[in-house]
């Protein structure tokens, strides 16, 4: 009798481990992430067949308190990927209208076909993928990551020809007189970008 108490007082502390684990995670938790803080894939499936927790993606747990977010579960999916372009300036709020594909930026061998029909996926060289990255909250409180203003505004340039032109000349005026932006970053990236010339032009015409 003694040995099963201790067994259930192990349980009950598990459960307590890892519910405030998850709770002080905005109620989401990956099986990796449990798995380094010393929760077993056999009690996720435990605690899910119970009803405590949901399967919401493959490898991801929720309970009730977390509020679908499409950035952040796509950035727990996938790793080395960074939200760019209008996804950028929405995450921003540099833009008023909700894109309807999520732009990602990614290393040239990352396949992410699959998603074909949801993002719009742009792929670099690796010696200027984490230019100008950083993180942000969604507006349901996660942090992703995605590209600063002055990055934002060199990759809106560089493609503009496939943007909505009149759109993206409101954005980047609305970047460009940000009190936080910073036109000598912007210009140090476009060098490393090799697209200085474009950049300086385009700036010099919107102004």
């Amino acid at each position: 009798m003694a040995k099963c108490g201790k067994i259930v007082n192990k349980e009950l502390a598990m459960y307590e481990k890892f519910l405030k684990i998850i709770n002080n995670n905005n109620g989401v938790i990956t099986t990796k992430e449990a798995e380094k803080k010393g929760i077993l894939r056999v009690f996720l499936k435990k605690m899910t067949d119970e009803g405590i927790i949901k399967r919401i993606a493959h490898g991801i747990y929720a309970t009730d308190k977390f509020m679908y977010d499409d950035y952040y579960i796509f950035e727990l999916k996938h790793s080395n990927i960074i939200f760019s372009h209008n996804t950028a300036l929405y995450l921003h709020n540099m833009t008023e209208r909700t894109p309807n594909k999520m732009d990602i930026t990614t290393k040239r061998n990352k396949n992410l076909s699959s998603y074909k029909d949801t993002i719009n996926l742009f792929r670099i060289n690796d010696n200027i993928l984490e230019l100008g990255k950083c993180k942000v909250k969604t507006i349901y409180g996660n942090t992703v990551t995605t590209y600063n203003l002055e990055r934002t505004v060199c990759d809106m340039i560089r493609i503009k020809s496939t943007t909505d032109i009149e759109l993206t000349n409101k954005s980047i005026r609305k970047c460009i007189k940000n009190k936080n932006f910073d036109a000598n970053k912007m210009f140090i990236y476009a060098k490393k970008m090799k697209i200085f010339d474009k950049v300086k032009n385009y700036i010099e015409a919107v102004i």
